[in-house]
């Protein structure tokens, strides 16, 4: 099957999963998120991968939503398009096969959602992290509210959600939101040496410690039911109206708190 927004490569019983829509540093639009879900059902039914790897074309890994797709919306649409993009990070999350996610390049807003669904994230030493929802008056969706705390913990995950502001690959790794950080020129070279290993390992040991370590989410259904509606409320709101035009145009938003 071939994807208008993602490649797809199968070799040694690893998944390569390409985000491939590097005019918009590979934004998380509809199309790619219904894509990204199809792939992650076909290779969970695959029983010749054994490992995924998730990485970005171009100099970015994901730049999160596409603004230009984000036009004014009733809450209860906006609430079953968060609750649909939200089954892509759960596929992820239940699919019993390692994850390696290869962070090339900025990830921002659900950029960094679809990078906490993996497993383990080597990231270059070029890549940036930004939970950027604030910037245009949203708040964070696709499972950041769970999935960062549990890397990094509260108080850290408060700070950047509330912040929006980047961080760099050195502090990421510091504050244990990546696993490893190499030079942007072995980042290919070293997530290909771990999938292998991975690949080659007892697979059926790793399915199993993935699923019992996700018992871990026995809430998560509850706070992505809370999720979409609270992120519908704020599709509906003025400041992301603002925050929209001001990205758009490429200025300062002035939020008025409603």
């Amino acid at each position: 099957m071939s994807f208008k927004t993602i490649l797809l490569k199968k070799e040694n019983h690893i998944a390569k999963i390409i985000l491939n829509a590097p005019n918009t540093k590979n934004a998380l639009n509809s199309e790619m998120r219904t894509e990204l879900l199809t792939v992650f059902e076909q290779i969970g039914r695959d029983e010749s991968i054994k490992v995924i790897v998730i990485t970005g074309s171009g100099n970015a890994f994901c730049a999160g939503g596409d603004i230009k797709q984000m036009e004014k919306r009733t809450p209860s649409i906006i609430r079953r398009r968060v609750k649909t993009a939200q089954g892509m990070i759960k596929a992820m999350l239940e699919l019993e096969k390692p994850i390696i996610g290869a962070i090339n390049g900025v990830a921002a807003g659900a950029g960094v959602s679809l990078a906490l669904a993996c497993d383990i994230l080597i990231a270059s030493e070029q890549a940036k992290f930004v939970e950027a929802f604030v910037k245009i008056g949203l708040i964070p969706d696709l499972g950041s509210f769970y999935l960062l705390p549990l890397r990094i913990g509260i108080v850290r995950a408060k700070e950047l959600m509330f912040m929006g502001e980047p961080i760099n690959a050195q502090e990421a790794e510091r504050i244990g939101l990546v696993n490893k950080v190499v030079q942007p020129e072995k980042l290919e070279e070293e997530t290909l040496a771990l999938a292998l290993r991975l690949a080659n390992g007892p697979t059926q040991c790793y399915a199993m410690i993935k699923s019992v370590l996700n018992l871990w989410f026995f809430n998560l259904e509850h706070l992505l039911e809370i999720e979409s509606t609270m992120q519908a409320l704020a599709f509906s709101s003025e400041d992301f109206e603002e925050g929209k035009k001001a990205f758009l145009e490429k200025r300062k938003p002035v939020f008025v708190g409603k």
